[in-house]
């Protein structure tokens, strides 16, 4: 008789989630949230919760496409309601955009504790993935356990083995850094930028399992090398926040990291010496939009001097309103004509 009710309970369970499963309004929010269109998932979703207020698939997928839309605050209460009334993956997941929505409103406790609860659960791959990736990028990871943290006004700067001296000149170089890039920009960040100096490159490898340095705009963070340049990394969490939804490309993006450096690189010897050495020229078009097939030593020099031509030649009231569209095609719309005539110039001087 045990096994009959057991068995049962299994056919009405796999049923339960099978009608789940097959939920059109479920299935629509997953659709839309695949597809990142996460405003139409956290409208639809509110909608679908008038109807019915207790739905944790609905629920669920709110606030996660709150988090993924930037919307940290209004994130909490929904995916709080899911990882306390559910047992699902969907649990998991929860209490892992937990641990970012937390993380984002500079509450670090509660974000490194949440996380810590998605790893444990480890309900689903996917999810303790996430979990385990976030620990590290946000630096929870024990191996930062011996990090010095010193705070500034827009940083939160963690430091690997570095003496007191060279932790407030670091901090006071970026500082000012900071202030100039954004003078150009005029970006609000949503916190404080974590900013953590390696000075192994090892360690970060062995640890992130990626070289450093590197930026995470969405979440402000920054890994990066102690002898990396002051501006590279924080310009990309800068012009990351002036606007939602950017198309971009590697030449626009990356050059203008490299524009705003803030280093004494001749780049224009650099791209010379490299053209001539390879005995090649340069075509700006195709590596607009095969920017991958070309090597980091012609296309990061070439794109900052290229980004440097873009401002000087339009000014930066025209450049910020290309930037939300890095494509060529947009170039065209916004600087008109003189955009090939710029193209052609710029090839002439290298070709």
């Amino acid at each position: 008789m045990k096994k009959i009710r057991h068995f049962l309970l299994m056919i009405l369970t796999l049923i339960g989630v099978t009608v789940q499963a097959q939920n059109p309004k479920s299935e629509e929010l997953s659709k839309l949230y695949n597809t990142g269109e996460f405003e139409k998932v956290i409208e639809k979703a509110r909608e679908y919760l008038k109807e019915d207020p207790q739905n944790v698939d609905y629920t669920a997928v709110l606030g996660r496409a709150l988090v993924d839309n930037g919307q940290f605050a209004e994130a909490i209460e929904p995916l709080k309601y899911v990882a306390e009334n559910d047992n699902t993956w969907r649990k998991a997941w929860s209490a892992g955009y937990l641990g970012t929505a937390y993380f984002m409103l500079s509450d670090y406790k509660n974000s490194e504790a949440m996380l810590q609860t998605a790893m444990q659960l480890n309900i689903t791959q996917n999810a303790t993935k996430y979990a385990a990736r976030h620990q590290l990028l946000f630096g929870f990871h024990p191996f930062f356990a011996d990090w010095q943290t010193r705070e500034t006004a827009h940083f939160r700067f963690h430091f690997q083995n570095m003496d007191s001296t060279n932790m407030e000149w670091y901090a006071k170089s970026r500082e000012d850094a900071f202030e100039t890039i954004n003078s150009f920009f005029g970006s609000v960040l949503p916190k404080k930028t974590d900013f953590f100096v390696w000075q192994s490159n090892e360690d970060a490898q062995k640890i992130l399992k990626t070289q450093i340095g590197f930026a995470q705009p969405q979440y402000c963070v920054i890994h990066a090398s102690y002898r990396q340049t002051r501006g590279h990394e924080m310009t990309h969490i800068i012009s990351g926040y002036l606007g939602k939804n950017q198309v971009k490309t590697g030449l626009i993006n990356e050059g203008t990291a490299v524009c705003f450096d803030q280093s004494s690189n001749n780049r224009e010897e650099m791209v010379k010496t490299w053209l001539k050495a390879n005995n090649a020229k340069i075509d700006l078009k195709d590596i607009w939009v095969n920017w991958q097939k070309y090597p980091e030593e012609l296309t990061y020099p070439l794109s900052g001097l290229f980004v440097g031509e873009l401002i000087s030649r339009f000014g930066k009231e025209k450049f910020l309103a290309f930037f939300a569209n890095q494509t060529y095609e947009n170039a065209v719309v916004v600087f008109g004509d003189e955009t090939n005539k710029l193209i052609q110039e710029f090839e002439n001087r290298f070709n």
